[in-house]
Order: structure tokens, then sequence, then C-alpha cells
């Protein structure tokens, strides 16, 4: 247990609230009553807005509003909810059917594909290709196809994104995403085979995704997608990734359990825990069970409990949401995040090293909130000294070397 936290509810402003009791497709009538109840009070509606935007939750947010308390909410407010809403709709419309056509130009020239997220997340979870908020395809593509699914992208209208914000139909730097964009219809498309970030990497182009894939129907026309299983764990591990900056990805998570009331337990479970994300999932059924009232077996729930930190942690995010954002994990403190979920000893002080060796400002001053903060913030001042000390005796052969083992070690 996080000490001096416990597991304590920390208390969220009103306005956000309010926009979580509306961010689902189901609402009892318990929470009919909360709605319009909160709604009749004081509330800043300039800043309901902004929050459900900010979070991607303005379809949700104007279905419940306009359904449970369309004579309370001020004109003006459900007016320019609808207005955003319906751009959103048009928005998804057309980013489904050029998704449709991405993935037939796919299937022509034998190339795998998974649309991930998205349009298929709309309809698998939330049955409603205009509930989810999305701007963006992305596409899981095997890492060794890049170059046949390059040229399929390009085929098809769209141009290399630079890090510049340009685009080419080259571009010389091989990283993990591979972006690509279409000025009419206006459509982005990321191609991935690894989640990444500073201090964080998962790996999605795995034998388990493509041999679990099933069809999604956009319209009449069916694209691949993910078993609920697997994306299930892609959720959690992404709103990890984010520290759950956004309230919608805990949506994903919560709706795709209220859809899916038969899903693969111990699959689930056991590939967590050989992919070393098992702490993550639990941090997205925790948040999804606790703000959203996602169902969960019994047995998950018995899990839930043993896992003290998670349920801390989970109480201070979304961050944006809390009365006192300083209390929350926000997405700049999310390497003290992933250290404090990784699923074993070795891996989590593994990090802590590499946050020491990079001088992180979260090795050397952790958030207050982070259980480890003395222990890592001592290791710090012992190694960054001393890694200063190596970086002017080592040559760059030797230093290269290090970092290499030091980056790959696990």
């Amino acid at each position: 247990m996080l000490k001096g936290i416990g597991t304590r509810q920390l208390p969220l402003l009103h306005e956000a609230e309010l926009i979580v009791w509306c961010a689902r497709t189901d609402i009892t009538d318990e929470l009919k009553i909360r709605i319009r109840k909160r709604v009749q009070e004081s509330i800043d509606w300039s800043m309901v807005l902004a929050m459900a935007e900010y979070h991607g939750v303005v379809p949700l947010l104007y279905k419940s509003l306009s359904t449970v308390a369309p004579d309370l909410v001020p004109a003006l407010a459900v007016a320019t909810l609808r207005q955003k809403a319906q751009v959103g709709s048009l928005l998804n419309q057309s980013l489904a059917k050029e998704l449709v056509a991405l993935c037939e130009a796919f299937e022509v020239r034998g190339v795998p594909v998974i649309p991930i997220k998205g349009a298929t997340l709309a309809v698998l979870a939330y049955g409603d290709l205009a509930l989810r908020d999305f701007t963006d395809l992305d596409l899981l593509i095997p890492k060794q196809s890049i170059s046949e699914v390059r040229t399929i992208i390009l085929s098809q209208g769209y141009e290399r994104k630079t890090s510049n914000g340009e685009s080419r139909e080259t571009h010389s730097h091989e990283g993990p995403y591979h972006v690509f964009i279409k000025k009419r219809p206006i459509s982005r498309v990321d191609l991935q085979w690894v989640m990444a970030h500073q201090h964080f990497t998962f790996w999605l182009d795995r034998p388990e995704f493509w041999r679990s894939r099933m069809s999604v129907m956009l319209g009449d026309k069916a694209v691949p997608g993910l078993s609920p299983e697997m994306l299930l764990i892609v959720l959690c591990v992404h709103g990890s990734k984010h520290a759950w900056e956004l309230l919608k990805w805990v949506c994903d998570v919560a709706e795709l359990l209220r859809s899916q009331p038969n899903l693969d337990w111990d699959q689930i479970v056991s590939c967590a825990s050989n992919w070393r994300c098992r702490s993550m999932l639990y941090m997205g059924l925790s948040l999804a069970h606790r703000l959203l009232d996602a169902p969960l077996p019994e047995r998950v729930l018995t899990s839930l409990k043993d896992e003290t930190d998670v349920q801390a942690l989970s109480h201070r995010m979304p961050a944006s949401l809390l009365e006192n954002y300083q209390e929350g994990v926000s997405e700049e403190q999310a390497g003290a995040l992933y250290f404090s979920l990784k699923d074993s000893w070795r891996e989590r002080w593994w990090l802590g090293l590499l946050l020491c060796r990079a001088h992180s400002q979260l090795a050397l001053t952790p958030p207050a909130w982070f259980r480890w903060r003395t222990s890592l913030s001592r290791l710090a001042r012992l190694i960054v000294p001393a890694h200063r000390a190596l970086t002017h005796l080592l040559s760059p052969t030797i230093r290269h070397a290090i970092h290499r083992w030091v980056t790959h070690g696990i």
C-alpha cells in the first residue's frame, strides 16, 4: 500500500463528476436521479463543455444529457454539444469508409492488418460508431512488412508525415511509428507494430494477436479486428502508457467490459502475465470499475483487492478530473507510474537505473505520491555523479557499448 495514502477516494470536481456519470452507454435509474439533481446545482457549463471535449467524451455526454435531463440543461449547452457530436459523427463515418478502403487494399495485396481502437473499437465496445471520439486510424502491421505496407498506403493517396510536421513520400527516420496523411478526405493513418514511449515499450506484433483476429462490421463491410480479450489488454496498456490522462480511455475499457460479458479471463490474465503487463491490466480494470461501474467477475474483483498499489494509484487518474490536480498522476510523471506498475522487482529497479542514468527529474525529485520516492532519489544521488564522471573518463566507443547494454539489458 502507498505510504500515507491507502486507497482513499480523492474528490473530483463537481463538473468532472457530472461528466463521469454521463460518460457511459448504460445509465442506471440511480444515476439518472443524481444527474438531474446535479444539473440543477451551480454548474460551470463552459468548464463542462471544455472538459468533455478534452477528454473525448462529448458524444457520450450529449447522449446522456439529452436523454436524462433535456429539460434542465441550458439550451446553449445542449446546442453546443449537439453540434460537436454531429461533427464528430460525420468525421467518424468518413474515417470508417476510409478504413474499409484501406483494409480492402491490404487484402488485395495479401498483407495482414488489424485496425486497433478507432472505428472497430467504437462498434465492438460502444455498439455505435458515433459514440467513440477518434481522429485517426491506427493499424497494427507485421514489422517485416513495413516496406510493402508503405507502398499500399502511398497507392491510396497518402503521404508520409515527417518529424517537422510536413509530408512527403519518403523519410529516412525508421521509428516505431509511421504516420501518413491524406488531405481529401482528411485522414491520418498510424502504422504500428510496437507501443513505445520514453522508458516504455510494449510489442504489438504478436502471434497471439494475429491468431485471434475477428471480423468487425462497419456498415455492410467486414474489416479485421482484435479479439475482445486481446483488445482489453491493449487498451489497458495504452491507457497506462499515457497515465490515463483522458477519460475516454477509461470509457473504452468500461464499455468493452459491458459489451463483452463472456470474456476468457484465464486467457487475459495469462497473456498479461506472460507479457509483463499484468499490473497495467489491473490498473485499467480498477479505473473502469471504480469510475464507471464496469462489471467484473468476482474472481477479478478479488484479485483487484490484493492489488493495493494499483487501487491507490487509480484514485489519482485522470488527474485533470480531480479537485486538486497536484494530487494526481500526470502524464509528465509517467516514468514513475511505469516504475510503480512493473510486474517484478527486477524490472522495476532496472527502470530505476535507466531513470537515474538519464538524469531524469523523476529520479532526482520523485512525485509525492510515489511509494519508492526515498529509495529512488537516494539511488539517483549515487548514480548521477558517477555517471557524469564516467562520461568524461570513458571513450565514446566504450560509452556506446555500455549504453546499448543498459538500454537492452532486459
